[in-house]
């Protein structure tokens, strides 16, 4: 069948960081052989920046890049790279943080702003590649979005000042924070910090065990964190805290709740990502006013890290049954969904919403849209078609009305 919805609105994407990425090349469609078949062939004499690298079907370990041309891989989860031994000396000179910290996991996971950074720098975008980024976003059925981690003061400004500006809403890290004026600093949705890693990565703060080799992942101690959040009180902004683990989200959750009881003065809290949320914590989450900011495309995490989840965690992916049916968040306000861009086409959000690997992570289509909302600074639609007997979605058609 065929159903027409809105333009919806990406509650966590990072246009700016995929702008700068868009001339990379990408290998995220292509299957492992292609994949190092691709990266052999890459030239000898410069550096090559490749996006899409998918470490759960391609290990790319300290063998394969002895012998690979230079190159720097970035993992589809946006968290950790891998740089070719004959890529050291061109990252040197380029991005020298990359090059003394290709080993460090505990460095990667805390300095992720930096890192995000570093990756830009590798590519001059101006305001056409902004738009453009934009554009695309738009042909997944997807006008706005919030801009999640700014990725330096440069970056800030040319999503500032773009004529798309009316369709982002920026966040960016304490550092670059403080250095605006209050009027800059009112314009922002907020601070985004993160507190572990991912699951791509195995650094996301589990319990565990993990199934294959990994560690959780802590960015602050907790009186670090708490520093922090009360920061973003003092501003009266917001906070959005990247939290994957049950030990991170919990870590988040007391953190705001200190804040709150302290100030009463954070404009808005919000936890990215939430994955494996407790009933308990999910509760204590509502009463404190946290909204939660989820990617329904990541369902497909049950299927992907199934090398490294055991089967209670998968079950435990995304609960949005929990959350709606017993906890009493509704979607629209204050629980909000995105795609953190992996991918962010919208037909792909809905499919692993509709048919999810488990009862307990399906969203109906209204339910869906709901949590997502109408894009901002624009108003259109897209035409789906929905097969329920071979559980798919494709996106027909997305265009801006008048």
């Amino acid at each position: 069948m065929e159903v027409k919805i809105p333009l919806l609105h990406d509650s966590h994407n990072h246009a700016s960081l995929y702008a700068a990425l868009a001339k990379c090349h990408d290998i995220s469609e292509k299957g492992p052989k292609d994949a190092l078949d691709f990266l052999y062939a890459l030239p000898k004499d410069r550096l090559s920046v490749v996006k899409g690298w998918k470490s759960f079907e391609l290990e790319l370990g300290q063998a394969l890049l002895k012998e690979l041309p230079p190159l720097l891989a970035i993992n589809f989860s946006l968290h950790g790279f891998v740089m070719s031994d004959s890529g050291l000396s061109f990252a040197a000179e380029l991005v020298p943080e990359l090059h003394e910290k290709r080993h460090d996991l505990a460095w990667s996971e805390a300095n992720v702003p930096a890192i995000f950074k570093a990756y830009a720098s590798l590519s001059n975008i101006d305001e056409e590649d902004l738009v453009f980024c934009m554009d695309k976003m738009l042909c997944s059925g997807v006008a706005s979005s919030d801009e999640m981690t700014v990725p330096s003061r440069e970056f800030l400004e040319l999503c500032m000042n773009s004529r798309y500006r009316n369709r982002l809403n920026l966040w960016t890290a304490p550092s670059i924070f403080r250095e605006l004026d209050k009027q800059e600093q009112d314009s922002l949705s907020g601070i985004k910090l993160y507190l572990d890693g991912a699951i791509g990565s195995s650094s996301a703060a589990i319990k565990g065990p993990w199934l294959t080799e990994g560690t959780a992942f802590f960015v602050y101690k907790d009186e670090e964190l708490d520093v922090l959040v009360q920061e973003a009180a003092q501003y009266r902004t917001g906070v959005a805290i990247h939290a994957i683990g049950e030990l991170a989200i919990e870590q988040a959750i007391k953190s705001i709740e200190k804040a709150n009881r302290l100030s009463g003065t954070l404009k808005r809290a919000r936890i990215e990502h939430a994955q494996f949320i407790s009933l308990e914590q999910a509760r204590k989450a509502r009463e404190q006013g946290i909204i939660l900011s989820m990617q329904p495309n990541f369902t497909s995490d049950c299927i992907d890290y199934a090398d490294r989840l055991p089967l209670s965690y998968l079950k435990a992916n995304n609960p949005f049954r929990m959350l709606i049916d017993e906890a009493g968040f509704v979607p629209g306000e204050d629980l909000v969904f995105g795609s953190d861009g992996m991918p962010g086409d919208i037909a792909y959000a809905i499919r692993w919403s509709l048919f999810p690997p488990f009862a307990s992570q399906y969203l109906s289509l209204d339910e869906l849209v709901a949590g997502y909302g109408m894009a901002i600074g624009c108003k259109g639609h897209s035409i789906l078609k929905i097969d329920e007997k071979h559980k798919t979605v494709k996106l027909l058609h997305a265009e801006l009305d008048g």
